[in-house]
């Protein structure tokens, strides 16, 4: 009995699978490195979404059959989901409807080539954010929905798209030894590989402790848990200059009890995000400001840039 999908190819898509579910974090983190370069809480970060997509396109390129790119879509997002990530069981409808519009692009496009690779890649990694507008609308400003929309077309271009076609060639062995493109692909791969051994070995903490230090008597490290007592509701609306939630009930523990645990003796508190961003309040108008379970900062009566998520640290100043 012919079968359709070969051992070989249900090899190739679960491995790449696995490491397109794994990477996820890592690529999560990179794009936050990019917005703190450029000095914004998101967005700027989109640049380098086509990694997520890279896996999929990848797949198809290696068994070259139509329905491929759904299946890596659907088993990363799963891969995803079981080693924690944020997105919860939408992480699977995401990356499976990404993986849906990539086979289209090619099944409609029956001429395989870089172009294709190109446009397949551009085009599902836009529409990641086309995706999240519509199930939590994120941006309230069209203009700033469109240039990051854009952003993560030429992202998925860029990665998704021609990256993954030149990864493929040196896989098929199709490049000259000493090629520049062969090379230049390599080096990329390379410079990829050293960040993500960084990332994995220095950075990433499964661990949901926050630290506090700096201008107290008592340091410490906590868990959520360790406060739950102290849970408080609080009812307020994010508003960011492009981003904004309507008003919601959320509930956490109140930054000022953890601060008075640690007895405070400053005048200035600073919230320090896992990827370095950093906000300050005053320790004197903290009122409406607590922390989720989920290590999310909300702010009730600040701007949006101040509701600072995955928390790692609180520094009194």
């Amino acid at each position: 009995m012919n079968y359709y999908f070969k051992t070989n190819d249900l090899v190739k898509i679960a491995i790449l699978s696995a490491l397109g579910g794994v990477s996820s974090t890592f690529i999560g983190y990179l794009g936050n490195v990019v917005n703190r370069f450029v000095g914004v809480p998101f967005g700027a970060g989109q640049f380098l979404a086509g990694l997520h997509i890279f896996w999929i396109i990848l797949g198809f390129g290696l068994t070259k059959k139509e329905g491929t790119c759904t299946m890596v879509g659907v088993l990363k997002g799963m891969a995803e989901l079981f080693t924690g990530g944020k997105l919860g069981v939408f992480v699977i409808v995401l990356s499976g409807i990404q993986g849906i519009i990539a086979d289209a692009v090619f099944l409609i496009v029956r001429k395989k080539n870089v172009y294709t690779f190109a446009v397949s890649g551009g085009i599902a990694t836009a529409l990641n954010v086309l995706v999240f507008q519509v199930f939590f609308a994120p941006y309230s400003a069209l203009h700033f929905f469109v240039l990051v929309a854009a952003i993560a077309f030429v992202s998925g271009v860029a990665f998704a798209g021609v990256f993954s076609y030149n990864v493929l060639a040196v896989l098929e062995g199709r490049e000259k030894e000493y090629s520049m493109k062969k090379v230049s692909t390599l080096a990329v791969c390379g410079v990829f590989l050293v960040g993500a051994v960084y990332y994995y070995s220095f950075v990433y903490e499964t661990s949901e402790k926050i630290e506090v230090n700096g201008n107290v008597e008592n340091p410490y490290s906590f868990y959520y848990e360790d406060f739950v007592t102290y849970e408080t509701v609080v009812t307020a609306e994010m508003v960011g200059q492009y981003k904004y939630e309507p008003e919601t009930e959320y509930t956490g523990i109140p930054l000022g009890v953890v601060l008075e645990k640690a007895r405070s003796k400053g005048t200035i508190v600073r919230i320090i995000a896992k990827d370095g961003y950093t906000v300050d309040f005053k320790i004197d108008a903290l009122q409406g400001v607590i922390i989720t379970k989920e290590r999310r900062l909300v702010a009730k009566g600040y701007e949006g840039s101040y509701w600072v998520r995955d928390i790692v640290g609180i520094m009194v100043l």
